[in-house]
């Protein structure tokens, strides 16, 4: 159980709040999906810990990403102009390149040259990988990349959604860590995956629940649920969190595939999630939702709802009836989606009653606390990777019931 002050202290992050700075001026935020950045196509808003901003591809392929106002009189350049590797304000013309440097200034004549070069636009350096575009919004040389396993990998290795999530950002990340509810929220869909033969062993967690065991990183936290089979044989399935915002979960028998969960704050009451899937060997069917489609989808609104808290969120009570064991039918992830939301915007911490399954949950707020009051301090932290590995990979796999999972991650 948090206080008070210490749920503030993980929640908040507009304006100076401290984990807002220490997100800004430690990391490498993802921000948009890469494809949904069209070459001379609409400017996107981009809202990051209280502040918006304007992405855009130029006409030669490369990203800006700038402050979203105008800064002659504060127009969104969401509104503006993408033509000629720069955006042009519709207000009074004024364009900036991908560079953040103003071009022309046409409201001022034939001193147009001379006053651009006074105007002053915040440009952010970005990088595309794993179908996300990455920004840094601190100040200085920008960190190392994060150490993922999909960042390098060609657009068919990877697919990402982006979802709008009505909650704070740590609900999110909270949600990641906790594998217990693989076998109860998801339940209905894990047994349609598990009766597709899409994943040999994620049917485990419908019949027994886990035993937890957290060990700190370099980067973050290795969080194992240990489910045992019968005498001789147990469950693996270690989640990697690569603060503060990256989880990293096993998809199947392979450390060479899985599934991302990015919790990024738009501001203290909301998170963008991106989630998908990534597989580092050759492909023998196309990489999408692992048999979680039923319909199409719009994969920037990808876990959206027909309704909010006044209707349960459009929730199927038929369905339910029927043996759906939540009622949301249109993909799993409305299911993750849905219960962060339902706790409200900011969860009183101070409420909770936990229990033994919480001890990733609890594991991770102390890292990040710890953290917190060590960037505060102007010491270094966390280290931007871990200096024995180029990436960090999860882990699912079927065990000897006396061998240690260190042991095994070891090998």
């Amino acid at each position: 159980m948090l206080t008070e002050e210490q749920n503030k202290l993980l929640t908040e992050v507009e304006g100076e709040a401290l984990m807002g700075r220490y997100m800004r001026e430690r990391f490498w935020i993802p921000c948009a999906r890469a494809d949904s950045l069209v070459a001379d196509g609409a400017p996107k808003l981009v809202r990051l810990l209280g502040k918006n901003y304007v992405a855009f591809r130029a006409t030669d392929g490369r990203v800006g990403m700038f402050d979203e106002a105008c800064p002659h009189r504060g127009v969104s350049l969401t509104l503006a102009r993408n033509e000629d590797c720069a955006l042009r304000c519709i207000f009074h013309s004024w364009k900036f390149d991908v560079s953040g440097r103003a071009v022309e200034v046409p409201s001022e004549g034939e001193r147009s040259a001379s006053f651009a070069q006074k105007v002053k636009l915040n440009h952010y350096p970005t990088f595309e990988g794993g179908g996300l575009l990455w920004v840094w919004l601190g100040d200085g040389a920008p960190p190392p990349r994060p150490p993922l396993p999909f960042l390098d990998l060609a657009p068919e290795q990877v697919w990402i959604s982006r979802t709008l999530s009505a909650c704070n950002w740590l609900q999110g990340v909270e949600g990641t860590l906790d594998s217990v509810h693989v076998g109860t929220l998801h339940q209905s869909w894990i047994a349609k995956v598990r009766d597709s033969k899409r994943n040999e062993t994620i049917g485990h967690t419908l019949n027994v629940p886990p035993r937890y065991e957290v060990a700190e990183t370099p980067y973050g936290l290795r969080a194992a649920a240990l489910r045992r089979l019968n005498e001789d044989q147990q469950y693996v399935r270690v989640t990697e969190y690569v603060m503060p915002f990256i989880s990293l979960v096993p998809g199947s028998m392979s450390d060479r595939e899985g599934s991302m969960f990015i919790s990024v704050p738009m501001d203290n009451q909301n998170h963008m999630l991106f989630w998908g899937f990534w597989k580092e060997d050759a492909l023998h069917e196309p990489l999408n939702e692992r048999g979680l489609r039923t319909a199409e989808r719009d994969l920037d609104h990808y876990a959206s709802f027909k309704g909010d808290r006044e209707n349960a969120w459009g929730q199927d009570r038929a369905a339910m009836a029927d043996g759906h064991f939540t009622g949301f039918l249109d993909c799993l992830l409305q299911e993750d989606v849905v219960v962060q939301a339902s706790m409200g915007r900011i969860v009183d911490r101070t409420r909770e009653q936990l229990c033994a399954s919480d001890v990733a949950v609890v594991r991770a707020r102390r890292r990040l606390l710890n953290e917190l009051a060590m960037f505060e301090r102007d010491e270094q932290g966390i280290a931007p990777r871990d200096p024995e590995l180029a990436v960090v990979r999860p882990i699912d796999m079927v065990s000897g019931a006396g061998t240690g999972w260190r042991e095994l991650l070891a090998h």
